[in-house]
């Protein structure tokens, strides 16, 4: 009997020893995160994260006590939203290595009527350089639009600072590298896509979604408004008529494993698609969907997920992943109750004004003050009362992060404004 208690007392000890290995582990953490991140809704999706190589996590988050068209699974195909950028600068480089073009080629070479073109190369496209902003002016006006339109509309737009001279991300940029991706290739756009990349890599389940009446397992997406969840329209979805791509984390993964390989793009212009840093990085976010895309040559962390709900502190998210990999400090997610303090009018006054984001220049707002207190007023005029929690922040949910923070300009003797929007930070200009 002794012996017998002496081996269950090992064996009990080797568990718990077992146990508290695994809640080291980083396994452990990062699901610890993202299942916290579900409890409390807000994630809903697939991640996959490796390290050389090795799978770290593989799974599957449901927010549960919702519409089961919500719900998906591991073969879930969602919209991956500016992901697919990696896709379009893949097939840049492909056509580079076909002799088809030049990183250094000029965009009027492609579009000799566009306005400055002769400034603009497409390697400054393809790395946000080129000085053309974050998105078309009034692209909410139209209904649908084609590639042509695009290149149409864009033809319009204004430099926002001399090619080669900044850095700004640029979604039109990138329409104008779909269209040079068109004029380059024999069949087309798409054609070029499907067969050099989807075809060769065989990334059965990614394919655009303007290209198909019918998509099996289909996640529909879905946002947060005012607490509860609405779907977003097919009509919506389809807005834009290319780059519009579908995928799984399968797929994803696969590709990005597969980039340096050099059986489909030879290795030295594949490292073209990493930064100075050896990262390649792309968030995607658009109407019910939301997408992140990580792969580090230099730690060996590939980090990708995708989700079918937007309300999702992506900044915080992302950047907490990255420091429980990289083993350093982070916080898991937990309920937050922010309280309302009470600030004078007079307080108040200084932070009014006309602002745009400096991202997006053609996205103006106010913040205007009604009898005594403060409201943020969108483009279409519809205004959402702030409430203060300190005498420079407020928000407008409290069981949020995000909100508004107005900081002290000495130069101009004004307050400056940042925006935080699902965790990212975004910087305003102001105008008035």
């Amino acid at each position: 009997m002794k012996i017998i208690s002496t081996i269950l007392f090992i064996l009990l000890t080797s568990v718990g020893l077992f146990a508290q290995v695994k809640k080291d582990s980083l396994t452990y953490k990062v699901d610890e995160y993202f299942t916290a991140l579900t409890n409390l809704k807000n994630f809903n999706g697939n991640v996959i994260i490796s390290k050389y190589g090795q799978i770290i996590l593989d799974k599957t988050y449901n927010i549960t006590g919702e519409t089961d068209s919500l719900k998906v699974t591991k073969d879930s195909k969602f919209i991956i939203a500016s992901v697919s950028k990696v896709f379009i600068k893949f097939s840049i480089l492909k056509l580079a290595e076909l002799k088809k073009l030049h990183l250094t080629d000029k965009l009027n070479k492609f579009i000799p009527d566009f306005p400055n073109g002769e400034k603009i190369t497409i390697e400054q496209l393809i790395h946000h350089q080129s000085g053309l902003p974050r998105e078309l002016t009034n692209k909410d006006a139209y209904d649908s639009l084609s590639l042509s339109k695009i290149v149409d509309l864009a033809k319009l737009e204004k430099l926002q600072f001399e090619p080669g001279s900044e850095t700004l991300y640029s979604n039109v940029g990138y329409f104008l590298l779909h269209y040079i991706i068109d004029k380059s290739s024999s069949n087309g756009y798409l054609a070029f896509i499907q067969n050099e990349i989807f075809n060769k890599m065989k990334l059965n389940n990614t394919l655009e979604l303007n290209s198909t009446t019918s998509v099996p397992k289909f996640a529909m997406g879905f946002d947060n408004e005012n607490g509860k969840l609405m779907s977003t329209s097919i009509k919506k979805l389809k807005k834009a008529e290319t780059g519009n791509y579908l995928s799984t984390i399968a797929d994803l993964y696969s590709f990005s494993q597969q980039i340096l390989l050099g059986k489909v793009l030879k290795k030295p212009l594949a490292l073209e698609m990493f930064g100075k840093d050896s990262v390649l990085t792309q968030s995607g976010g658009r109407s019910g969907y939301r997408s992140y895309f990580y792969k580090n040559l230099k730690t060996g962390i590939t980090f990708i997920f995708i989700s079918n709900y937007t309300d999702i502190p992506f900044q915080e998210a992302t950047a907490d992943i990255i420091n429980i990999l990289d083993k350093k400090p982070y916080e898991v997610p937990h309920k937050i109750n922010r309280v309302e303090i009470q600030l004078s009018t007079e307080i108040l006054k200084k932070y009014t004004g006309k602002f745009a984001l400096e991202a997006d220049l053609t996205n103006i707002f106010s913040i205007e003050l009604i009898g005594n207190k403060l409201f943020f007023v969108d483009p279409n005029g519809k205004k959402s009362e702030l409430h203060p929690d300190s005498e420079n922040t407020f928000f407008e949910s409290p069981t949020t992060k995000d909100g508004f923070i107005f900081m002290s300009n000495k130069e101009t003797n004004q307050y400056d404004l940042i925006l935080i929007d699902t965790g990212i930070k975004l910087k305003t200009k102001r105008l008035k």
